[in-house]
């Protein structure tokens, strides 16, 4: 009897073979073609011989690094690493209005996320700056993260010779390109465009990583009945197809590239047509592609902490708990947007960014198991104190009570009907003054060669100082 995966693995194919998938883009169907792959009007068609042969290219599992090498991140050995809110264009702010998202609030979020002992990654689309060309908006969000933060790099994407700029960059930083291949630093999201196709902008950005050895993540995100077939089943086996054909490519450019493959499918709501990105079905179908990701022998990605409500209440809560703890359970080992996304991916809020903090926290620890051994067993206090003794002064207590877990959020002793608030208000001061305590340092000269190449691409020295300064 066939498993699950392998039945999932064989519609693939089939839609692979039958169907094909859409390469928006002249250089990717070249390359395609030069490697036997058959291409009829953009569209390329894979024989399972052809997917299973590039795709067993990549690595099964990789390691990115921070610049401070204390940050790092193995994927594909089992581990879960959440990655902060990505893609979001607005601010919501804790009375519900939303306002366009600028540079002082994108640094503002950079500083929380390297403050924050959840993540070893930063950086991103954490929020779309609007005061900011958009063009030249990828480079300043990467020139943010590199002077505010020396964890591993999450690239925003953009035009080609935008990521070609930010890849020297970072070879100017790292030691070169065998360096940056050696230990990658950087990773980014390559989104498919469901269904079955891949724009041409996205493949620009892939091939640019590929040729350099920087991680990508090859990820569908249909809505079920919209952009998707509407049974689950169908969408993950479509969604396969499209993340396997990036991949291919990918190993086409630079075998041995570090592919993640990632499903962020969710339902759509057929009120309105709309993403529900916190629907159980994205729980369902983002932890099943784990699943595929080790049929595949590939590491995995998929989404936690998200939520549609537009505020930080108890929707935002449950939604986010449900995804993340979803995440955790299923092994993802890349869990993005977890950590301040509001109103279905379109609004960044540091308020919930805070929030998911201590939800991420809060999975973490019950997701460990707690130790057994002679020490744990306490059957010396346990005889000592027997039928009617406490334990508040036994030794074992009073050495070891600052384990227990202690929320950074909320109250388990309440006085105050503003005390949710209250309590977010004191965690972002203490991360703060945690930030400023550990500020990373990039040397001077190191930054120059940087500068230089954004200047080259249009961005003011002016506006590079101003992001320092912020």
């Amino acid at each position: 009897m066939q498993s699950r995966e392998q039945i999932i693995h064989h519609a693939a194919m089939e839609i692979l073979r039958d169907v094909g998938v859409q390469f928006h883009n002249e250089e990717a169907c070249r390359i395609l073609k030069e490697n036997g792959i058959r291409v009829e009007n953009a569209v390329a068609y894979f024989t399972e011989e052809q997917v299973m042969h590039w795709v067993g290219m990549a690595p099964e599992q990789f390691t990115l690094y921070g610049r401070n090498e204390t940050y790092k991140m193995t994927l594909g050995d089992g581990s879960t690493h959440p990655s902060p809110t990505y893609g979001c264009a607005f601010i919501a702010e804790r009375d519900g209005t939303q306002r366009p998202g600028t540079m002082e609030d994108y640094v503002k979020a950079v500083k929380l996320v390297h403050a924050s002992d959840v993540y070893t990654i930063d950086g991103g689309i954490l929020i779309q700056p609007s005061d900011m060309e958009d063009t030249l908006a990828p480079l300043a969000m990467f020139y943010a993260t590199i002077t505010h933060s020396d964890k591993i790099i999450m690239l925003p994407t953009s035009d080609r010779c935008i990521m070609e700029s930010m890849v020297q960059a970072a070879c100017a930083i790292f030691g070169g390109q065998k360096e940056l291949i050696k230990k990658p630093r950087m990773i980014a999201l390559i989104n498919t465009n469901s269904p079955l196709s891949l724009d041409g902008k996205m493949l620009d950005n892939l091939m640019v990583l590929a040729r350099y050895g920087q991680p990508v993540i090859l990820c569908p995100a249909a809505m079920l009945g919209a952009t998707g077939p509407i049974f689950m089943a169908g969408t993950v086996a479509m969604g396969t197809a499209e993340s396997l054909a990036g991949i291919a490519l990918a190993q086409m450019i630079r075998p041995g590239t570090p592919c993640v493959f990632g499903i962020q499918s969710t339902a759509v709501d057929m009120h309105g047509l709309t993403f529900a990105c916190a629907a159980p079905e994205g729980t369902l179908m983002q932890g099943f592609s784990a699943n595929m990701a080790r049929f595949y022998h590939l590491p995995s990605r998929g989404g936690g902490s998200q939520c549609d409500a537009p505020v930080v209440n108890a929707q935002a809560g449950y939604e986010s708990m449900l995804t993340f703890s979803s995440a955790m359970q299923h092994g993802i080992n890349l869990v993005m947007e977890a950590g301040g996304v509001l109103a279905s991916v379109n609004a960044t809020s540091f308020d919930k960014m805070i929030v998911d903090f201590e939800i991420i926290r809060q999975v973490q620890f019950a997701s460990t198991p707690f130790e057994v051994s002679e020490e744990t067993l306490c059957l010396d206090d346990i005889k000592a104190i027997g039928h009617n003794g406490s334990y508040v002064t036994a030794d074992s207590t009073l050495d070891n009570f600052r384990e227990l877990y202690m929320p950074r959020i909320g109250s388990r002793d309440a006085k105050s009907a503003t005390y949710f608030e209250d309590s977010i208000d004191k965690e972002y001061a203490r991360l703060m003054e945690e930030y400023e305590s550990h500020r990373p340092h990039l040397d001077s000269q190191t930054l120059d060669k940087v500068k230089a190449i954004f200047v080259e691409n249009g961005v003011s020295p002016q506006q590079l100082d101003a992001i320092e300064m912020l």
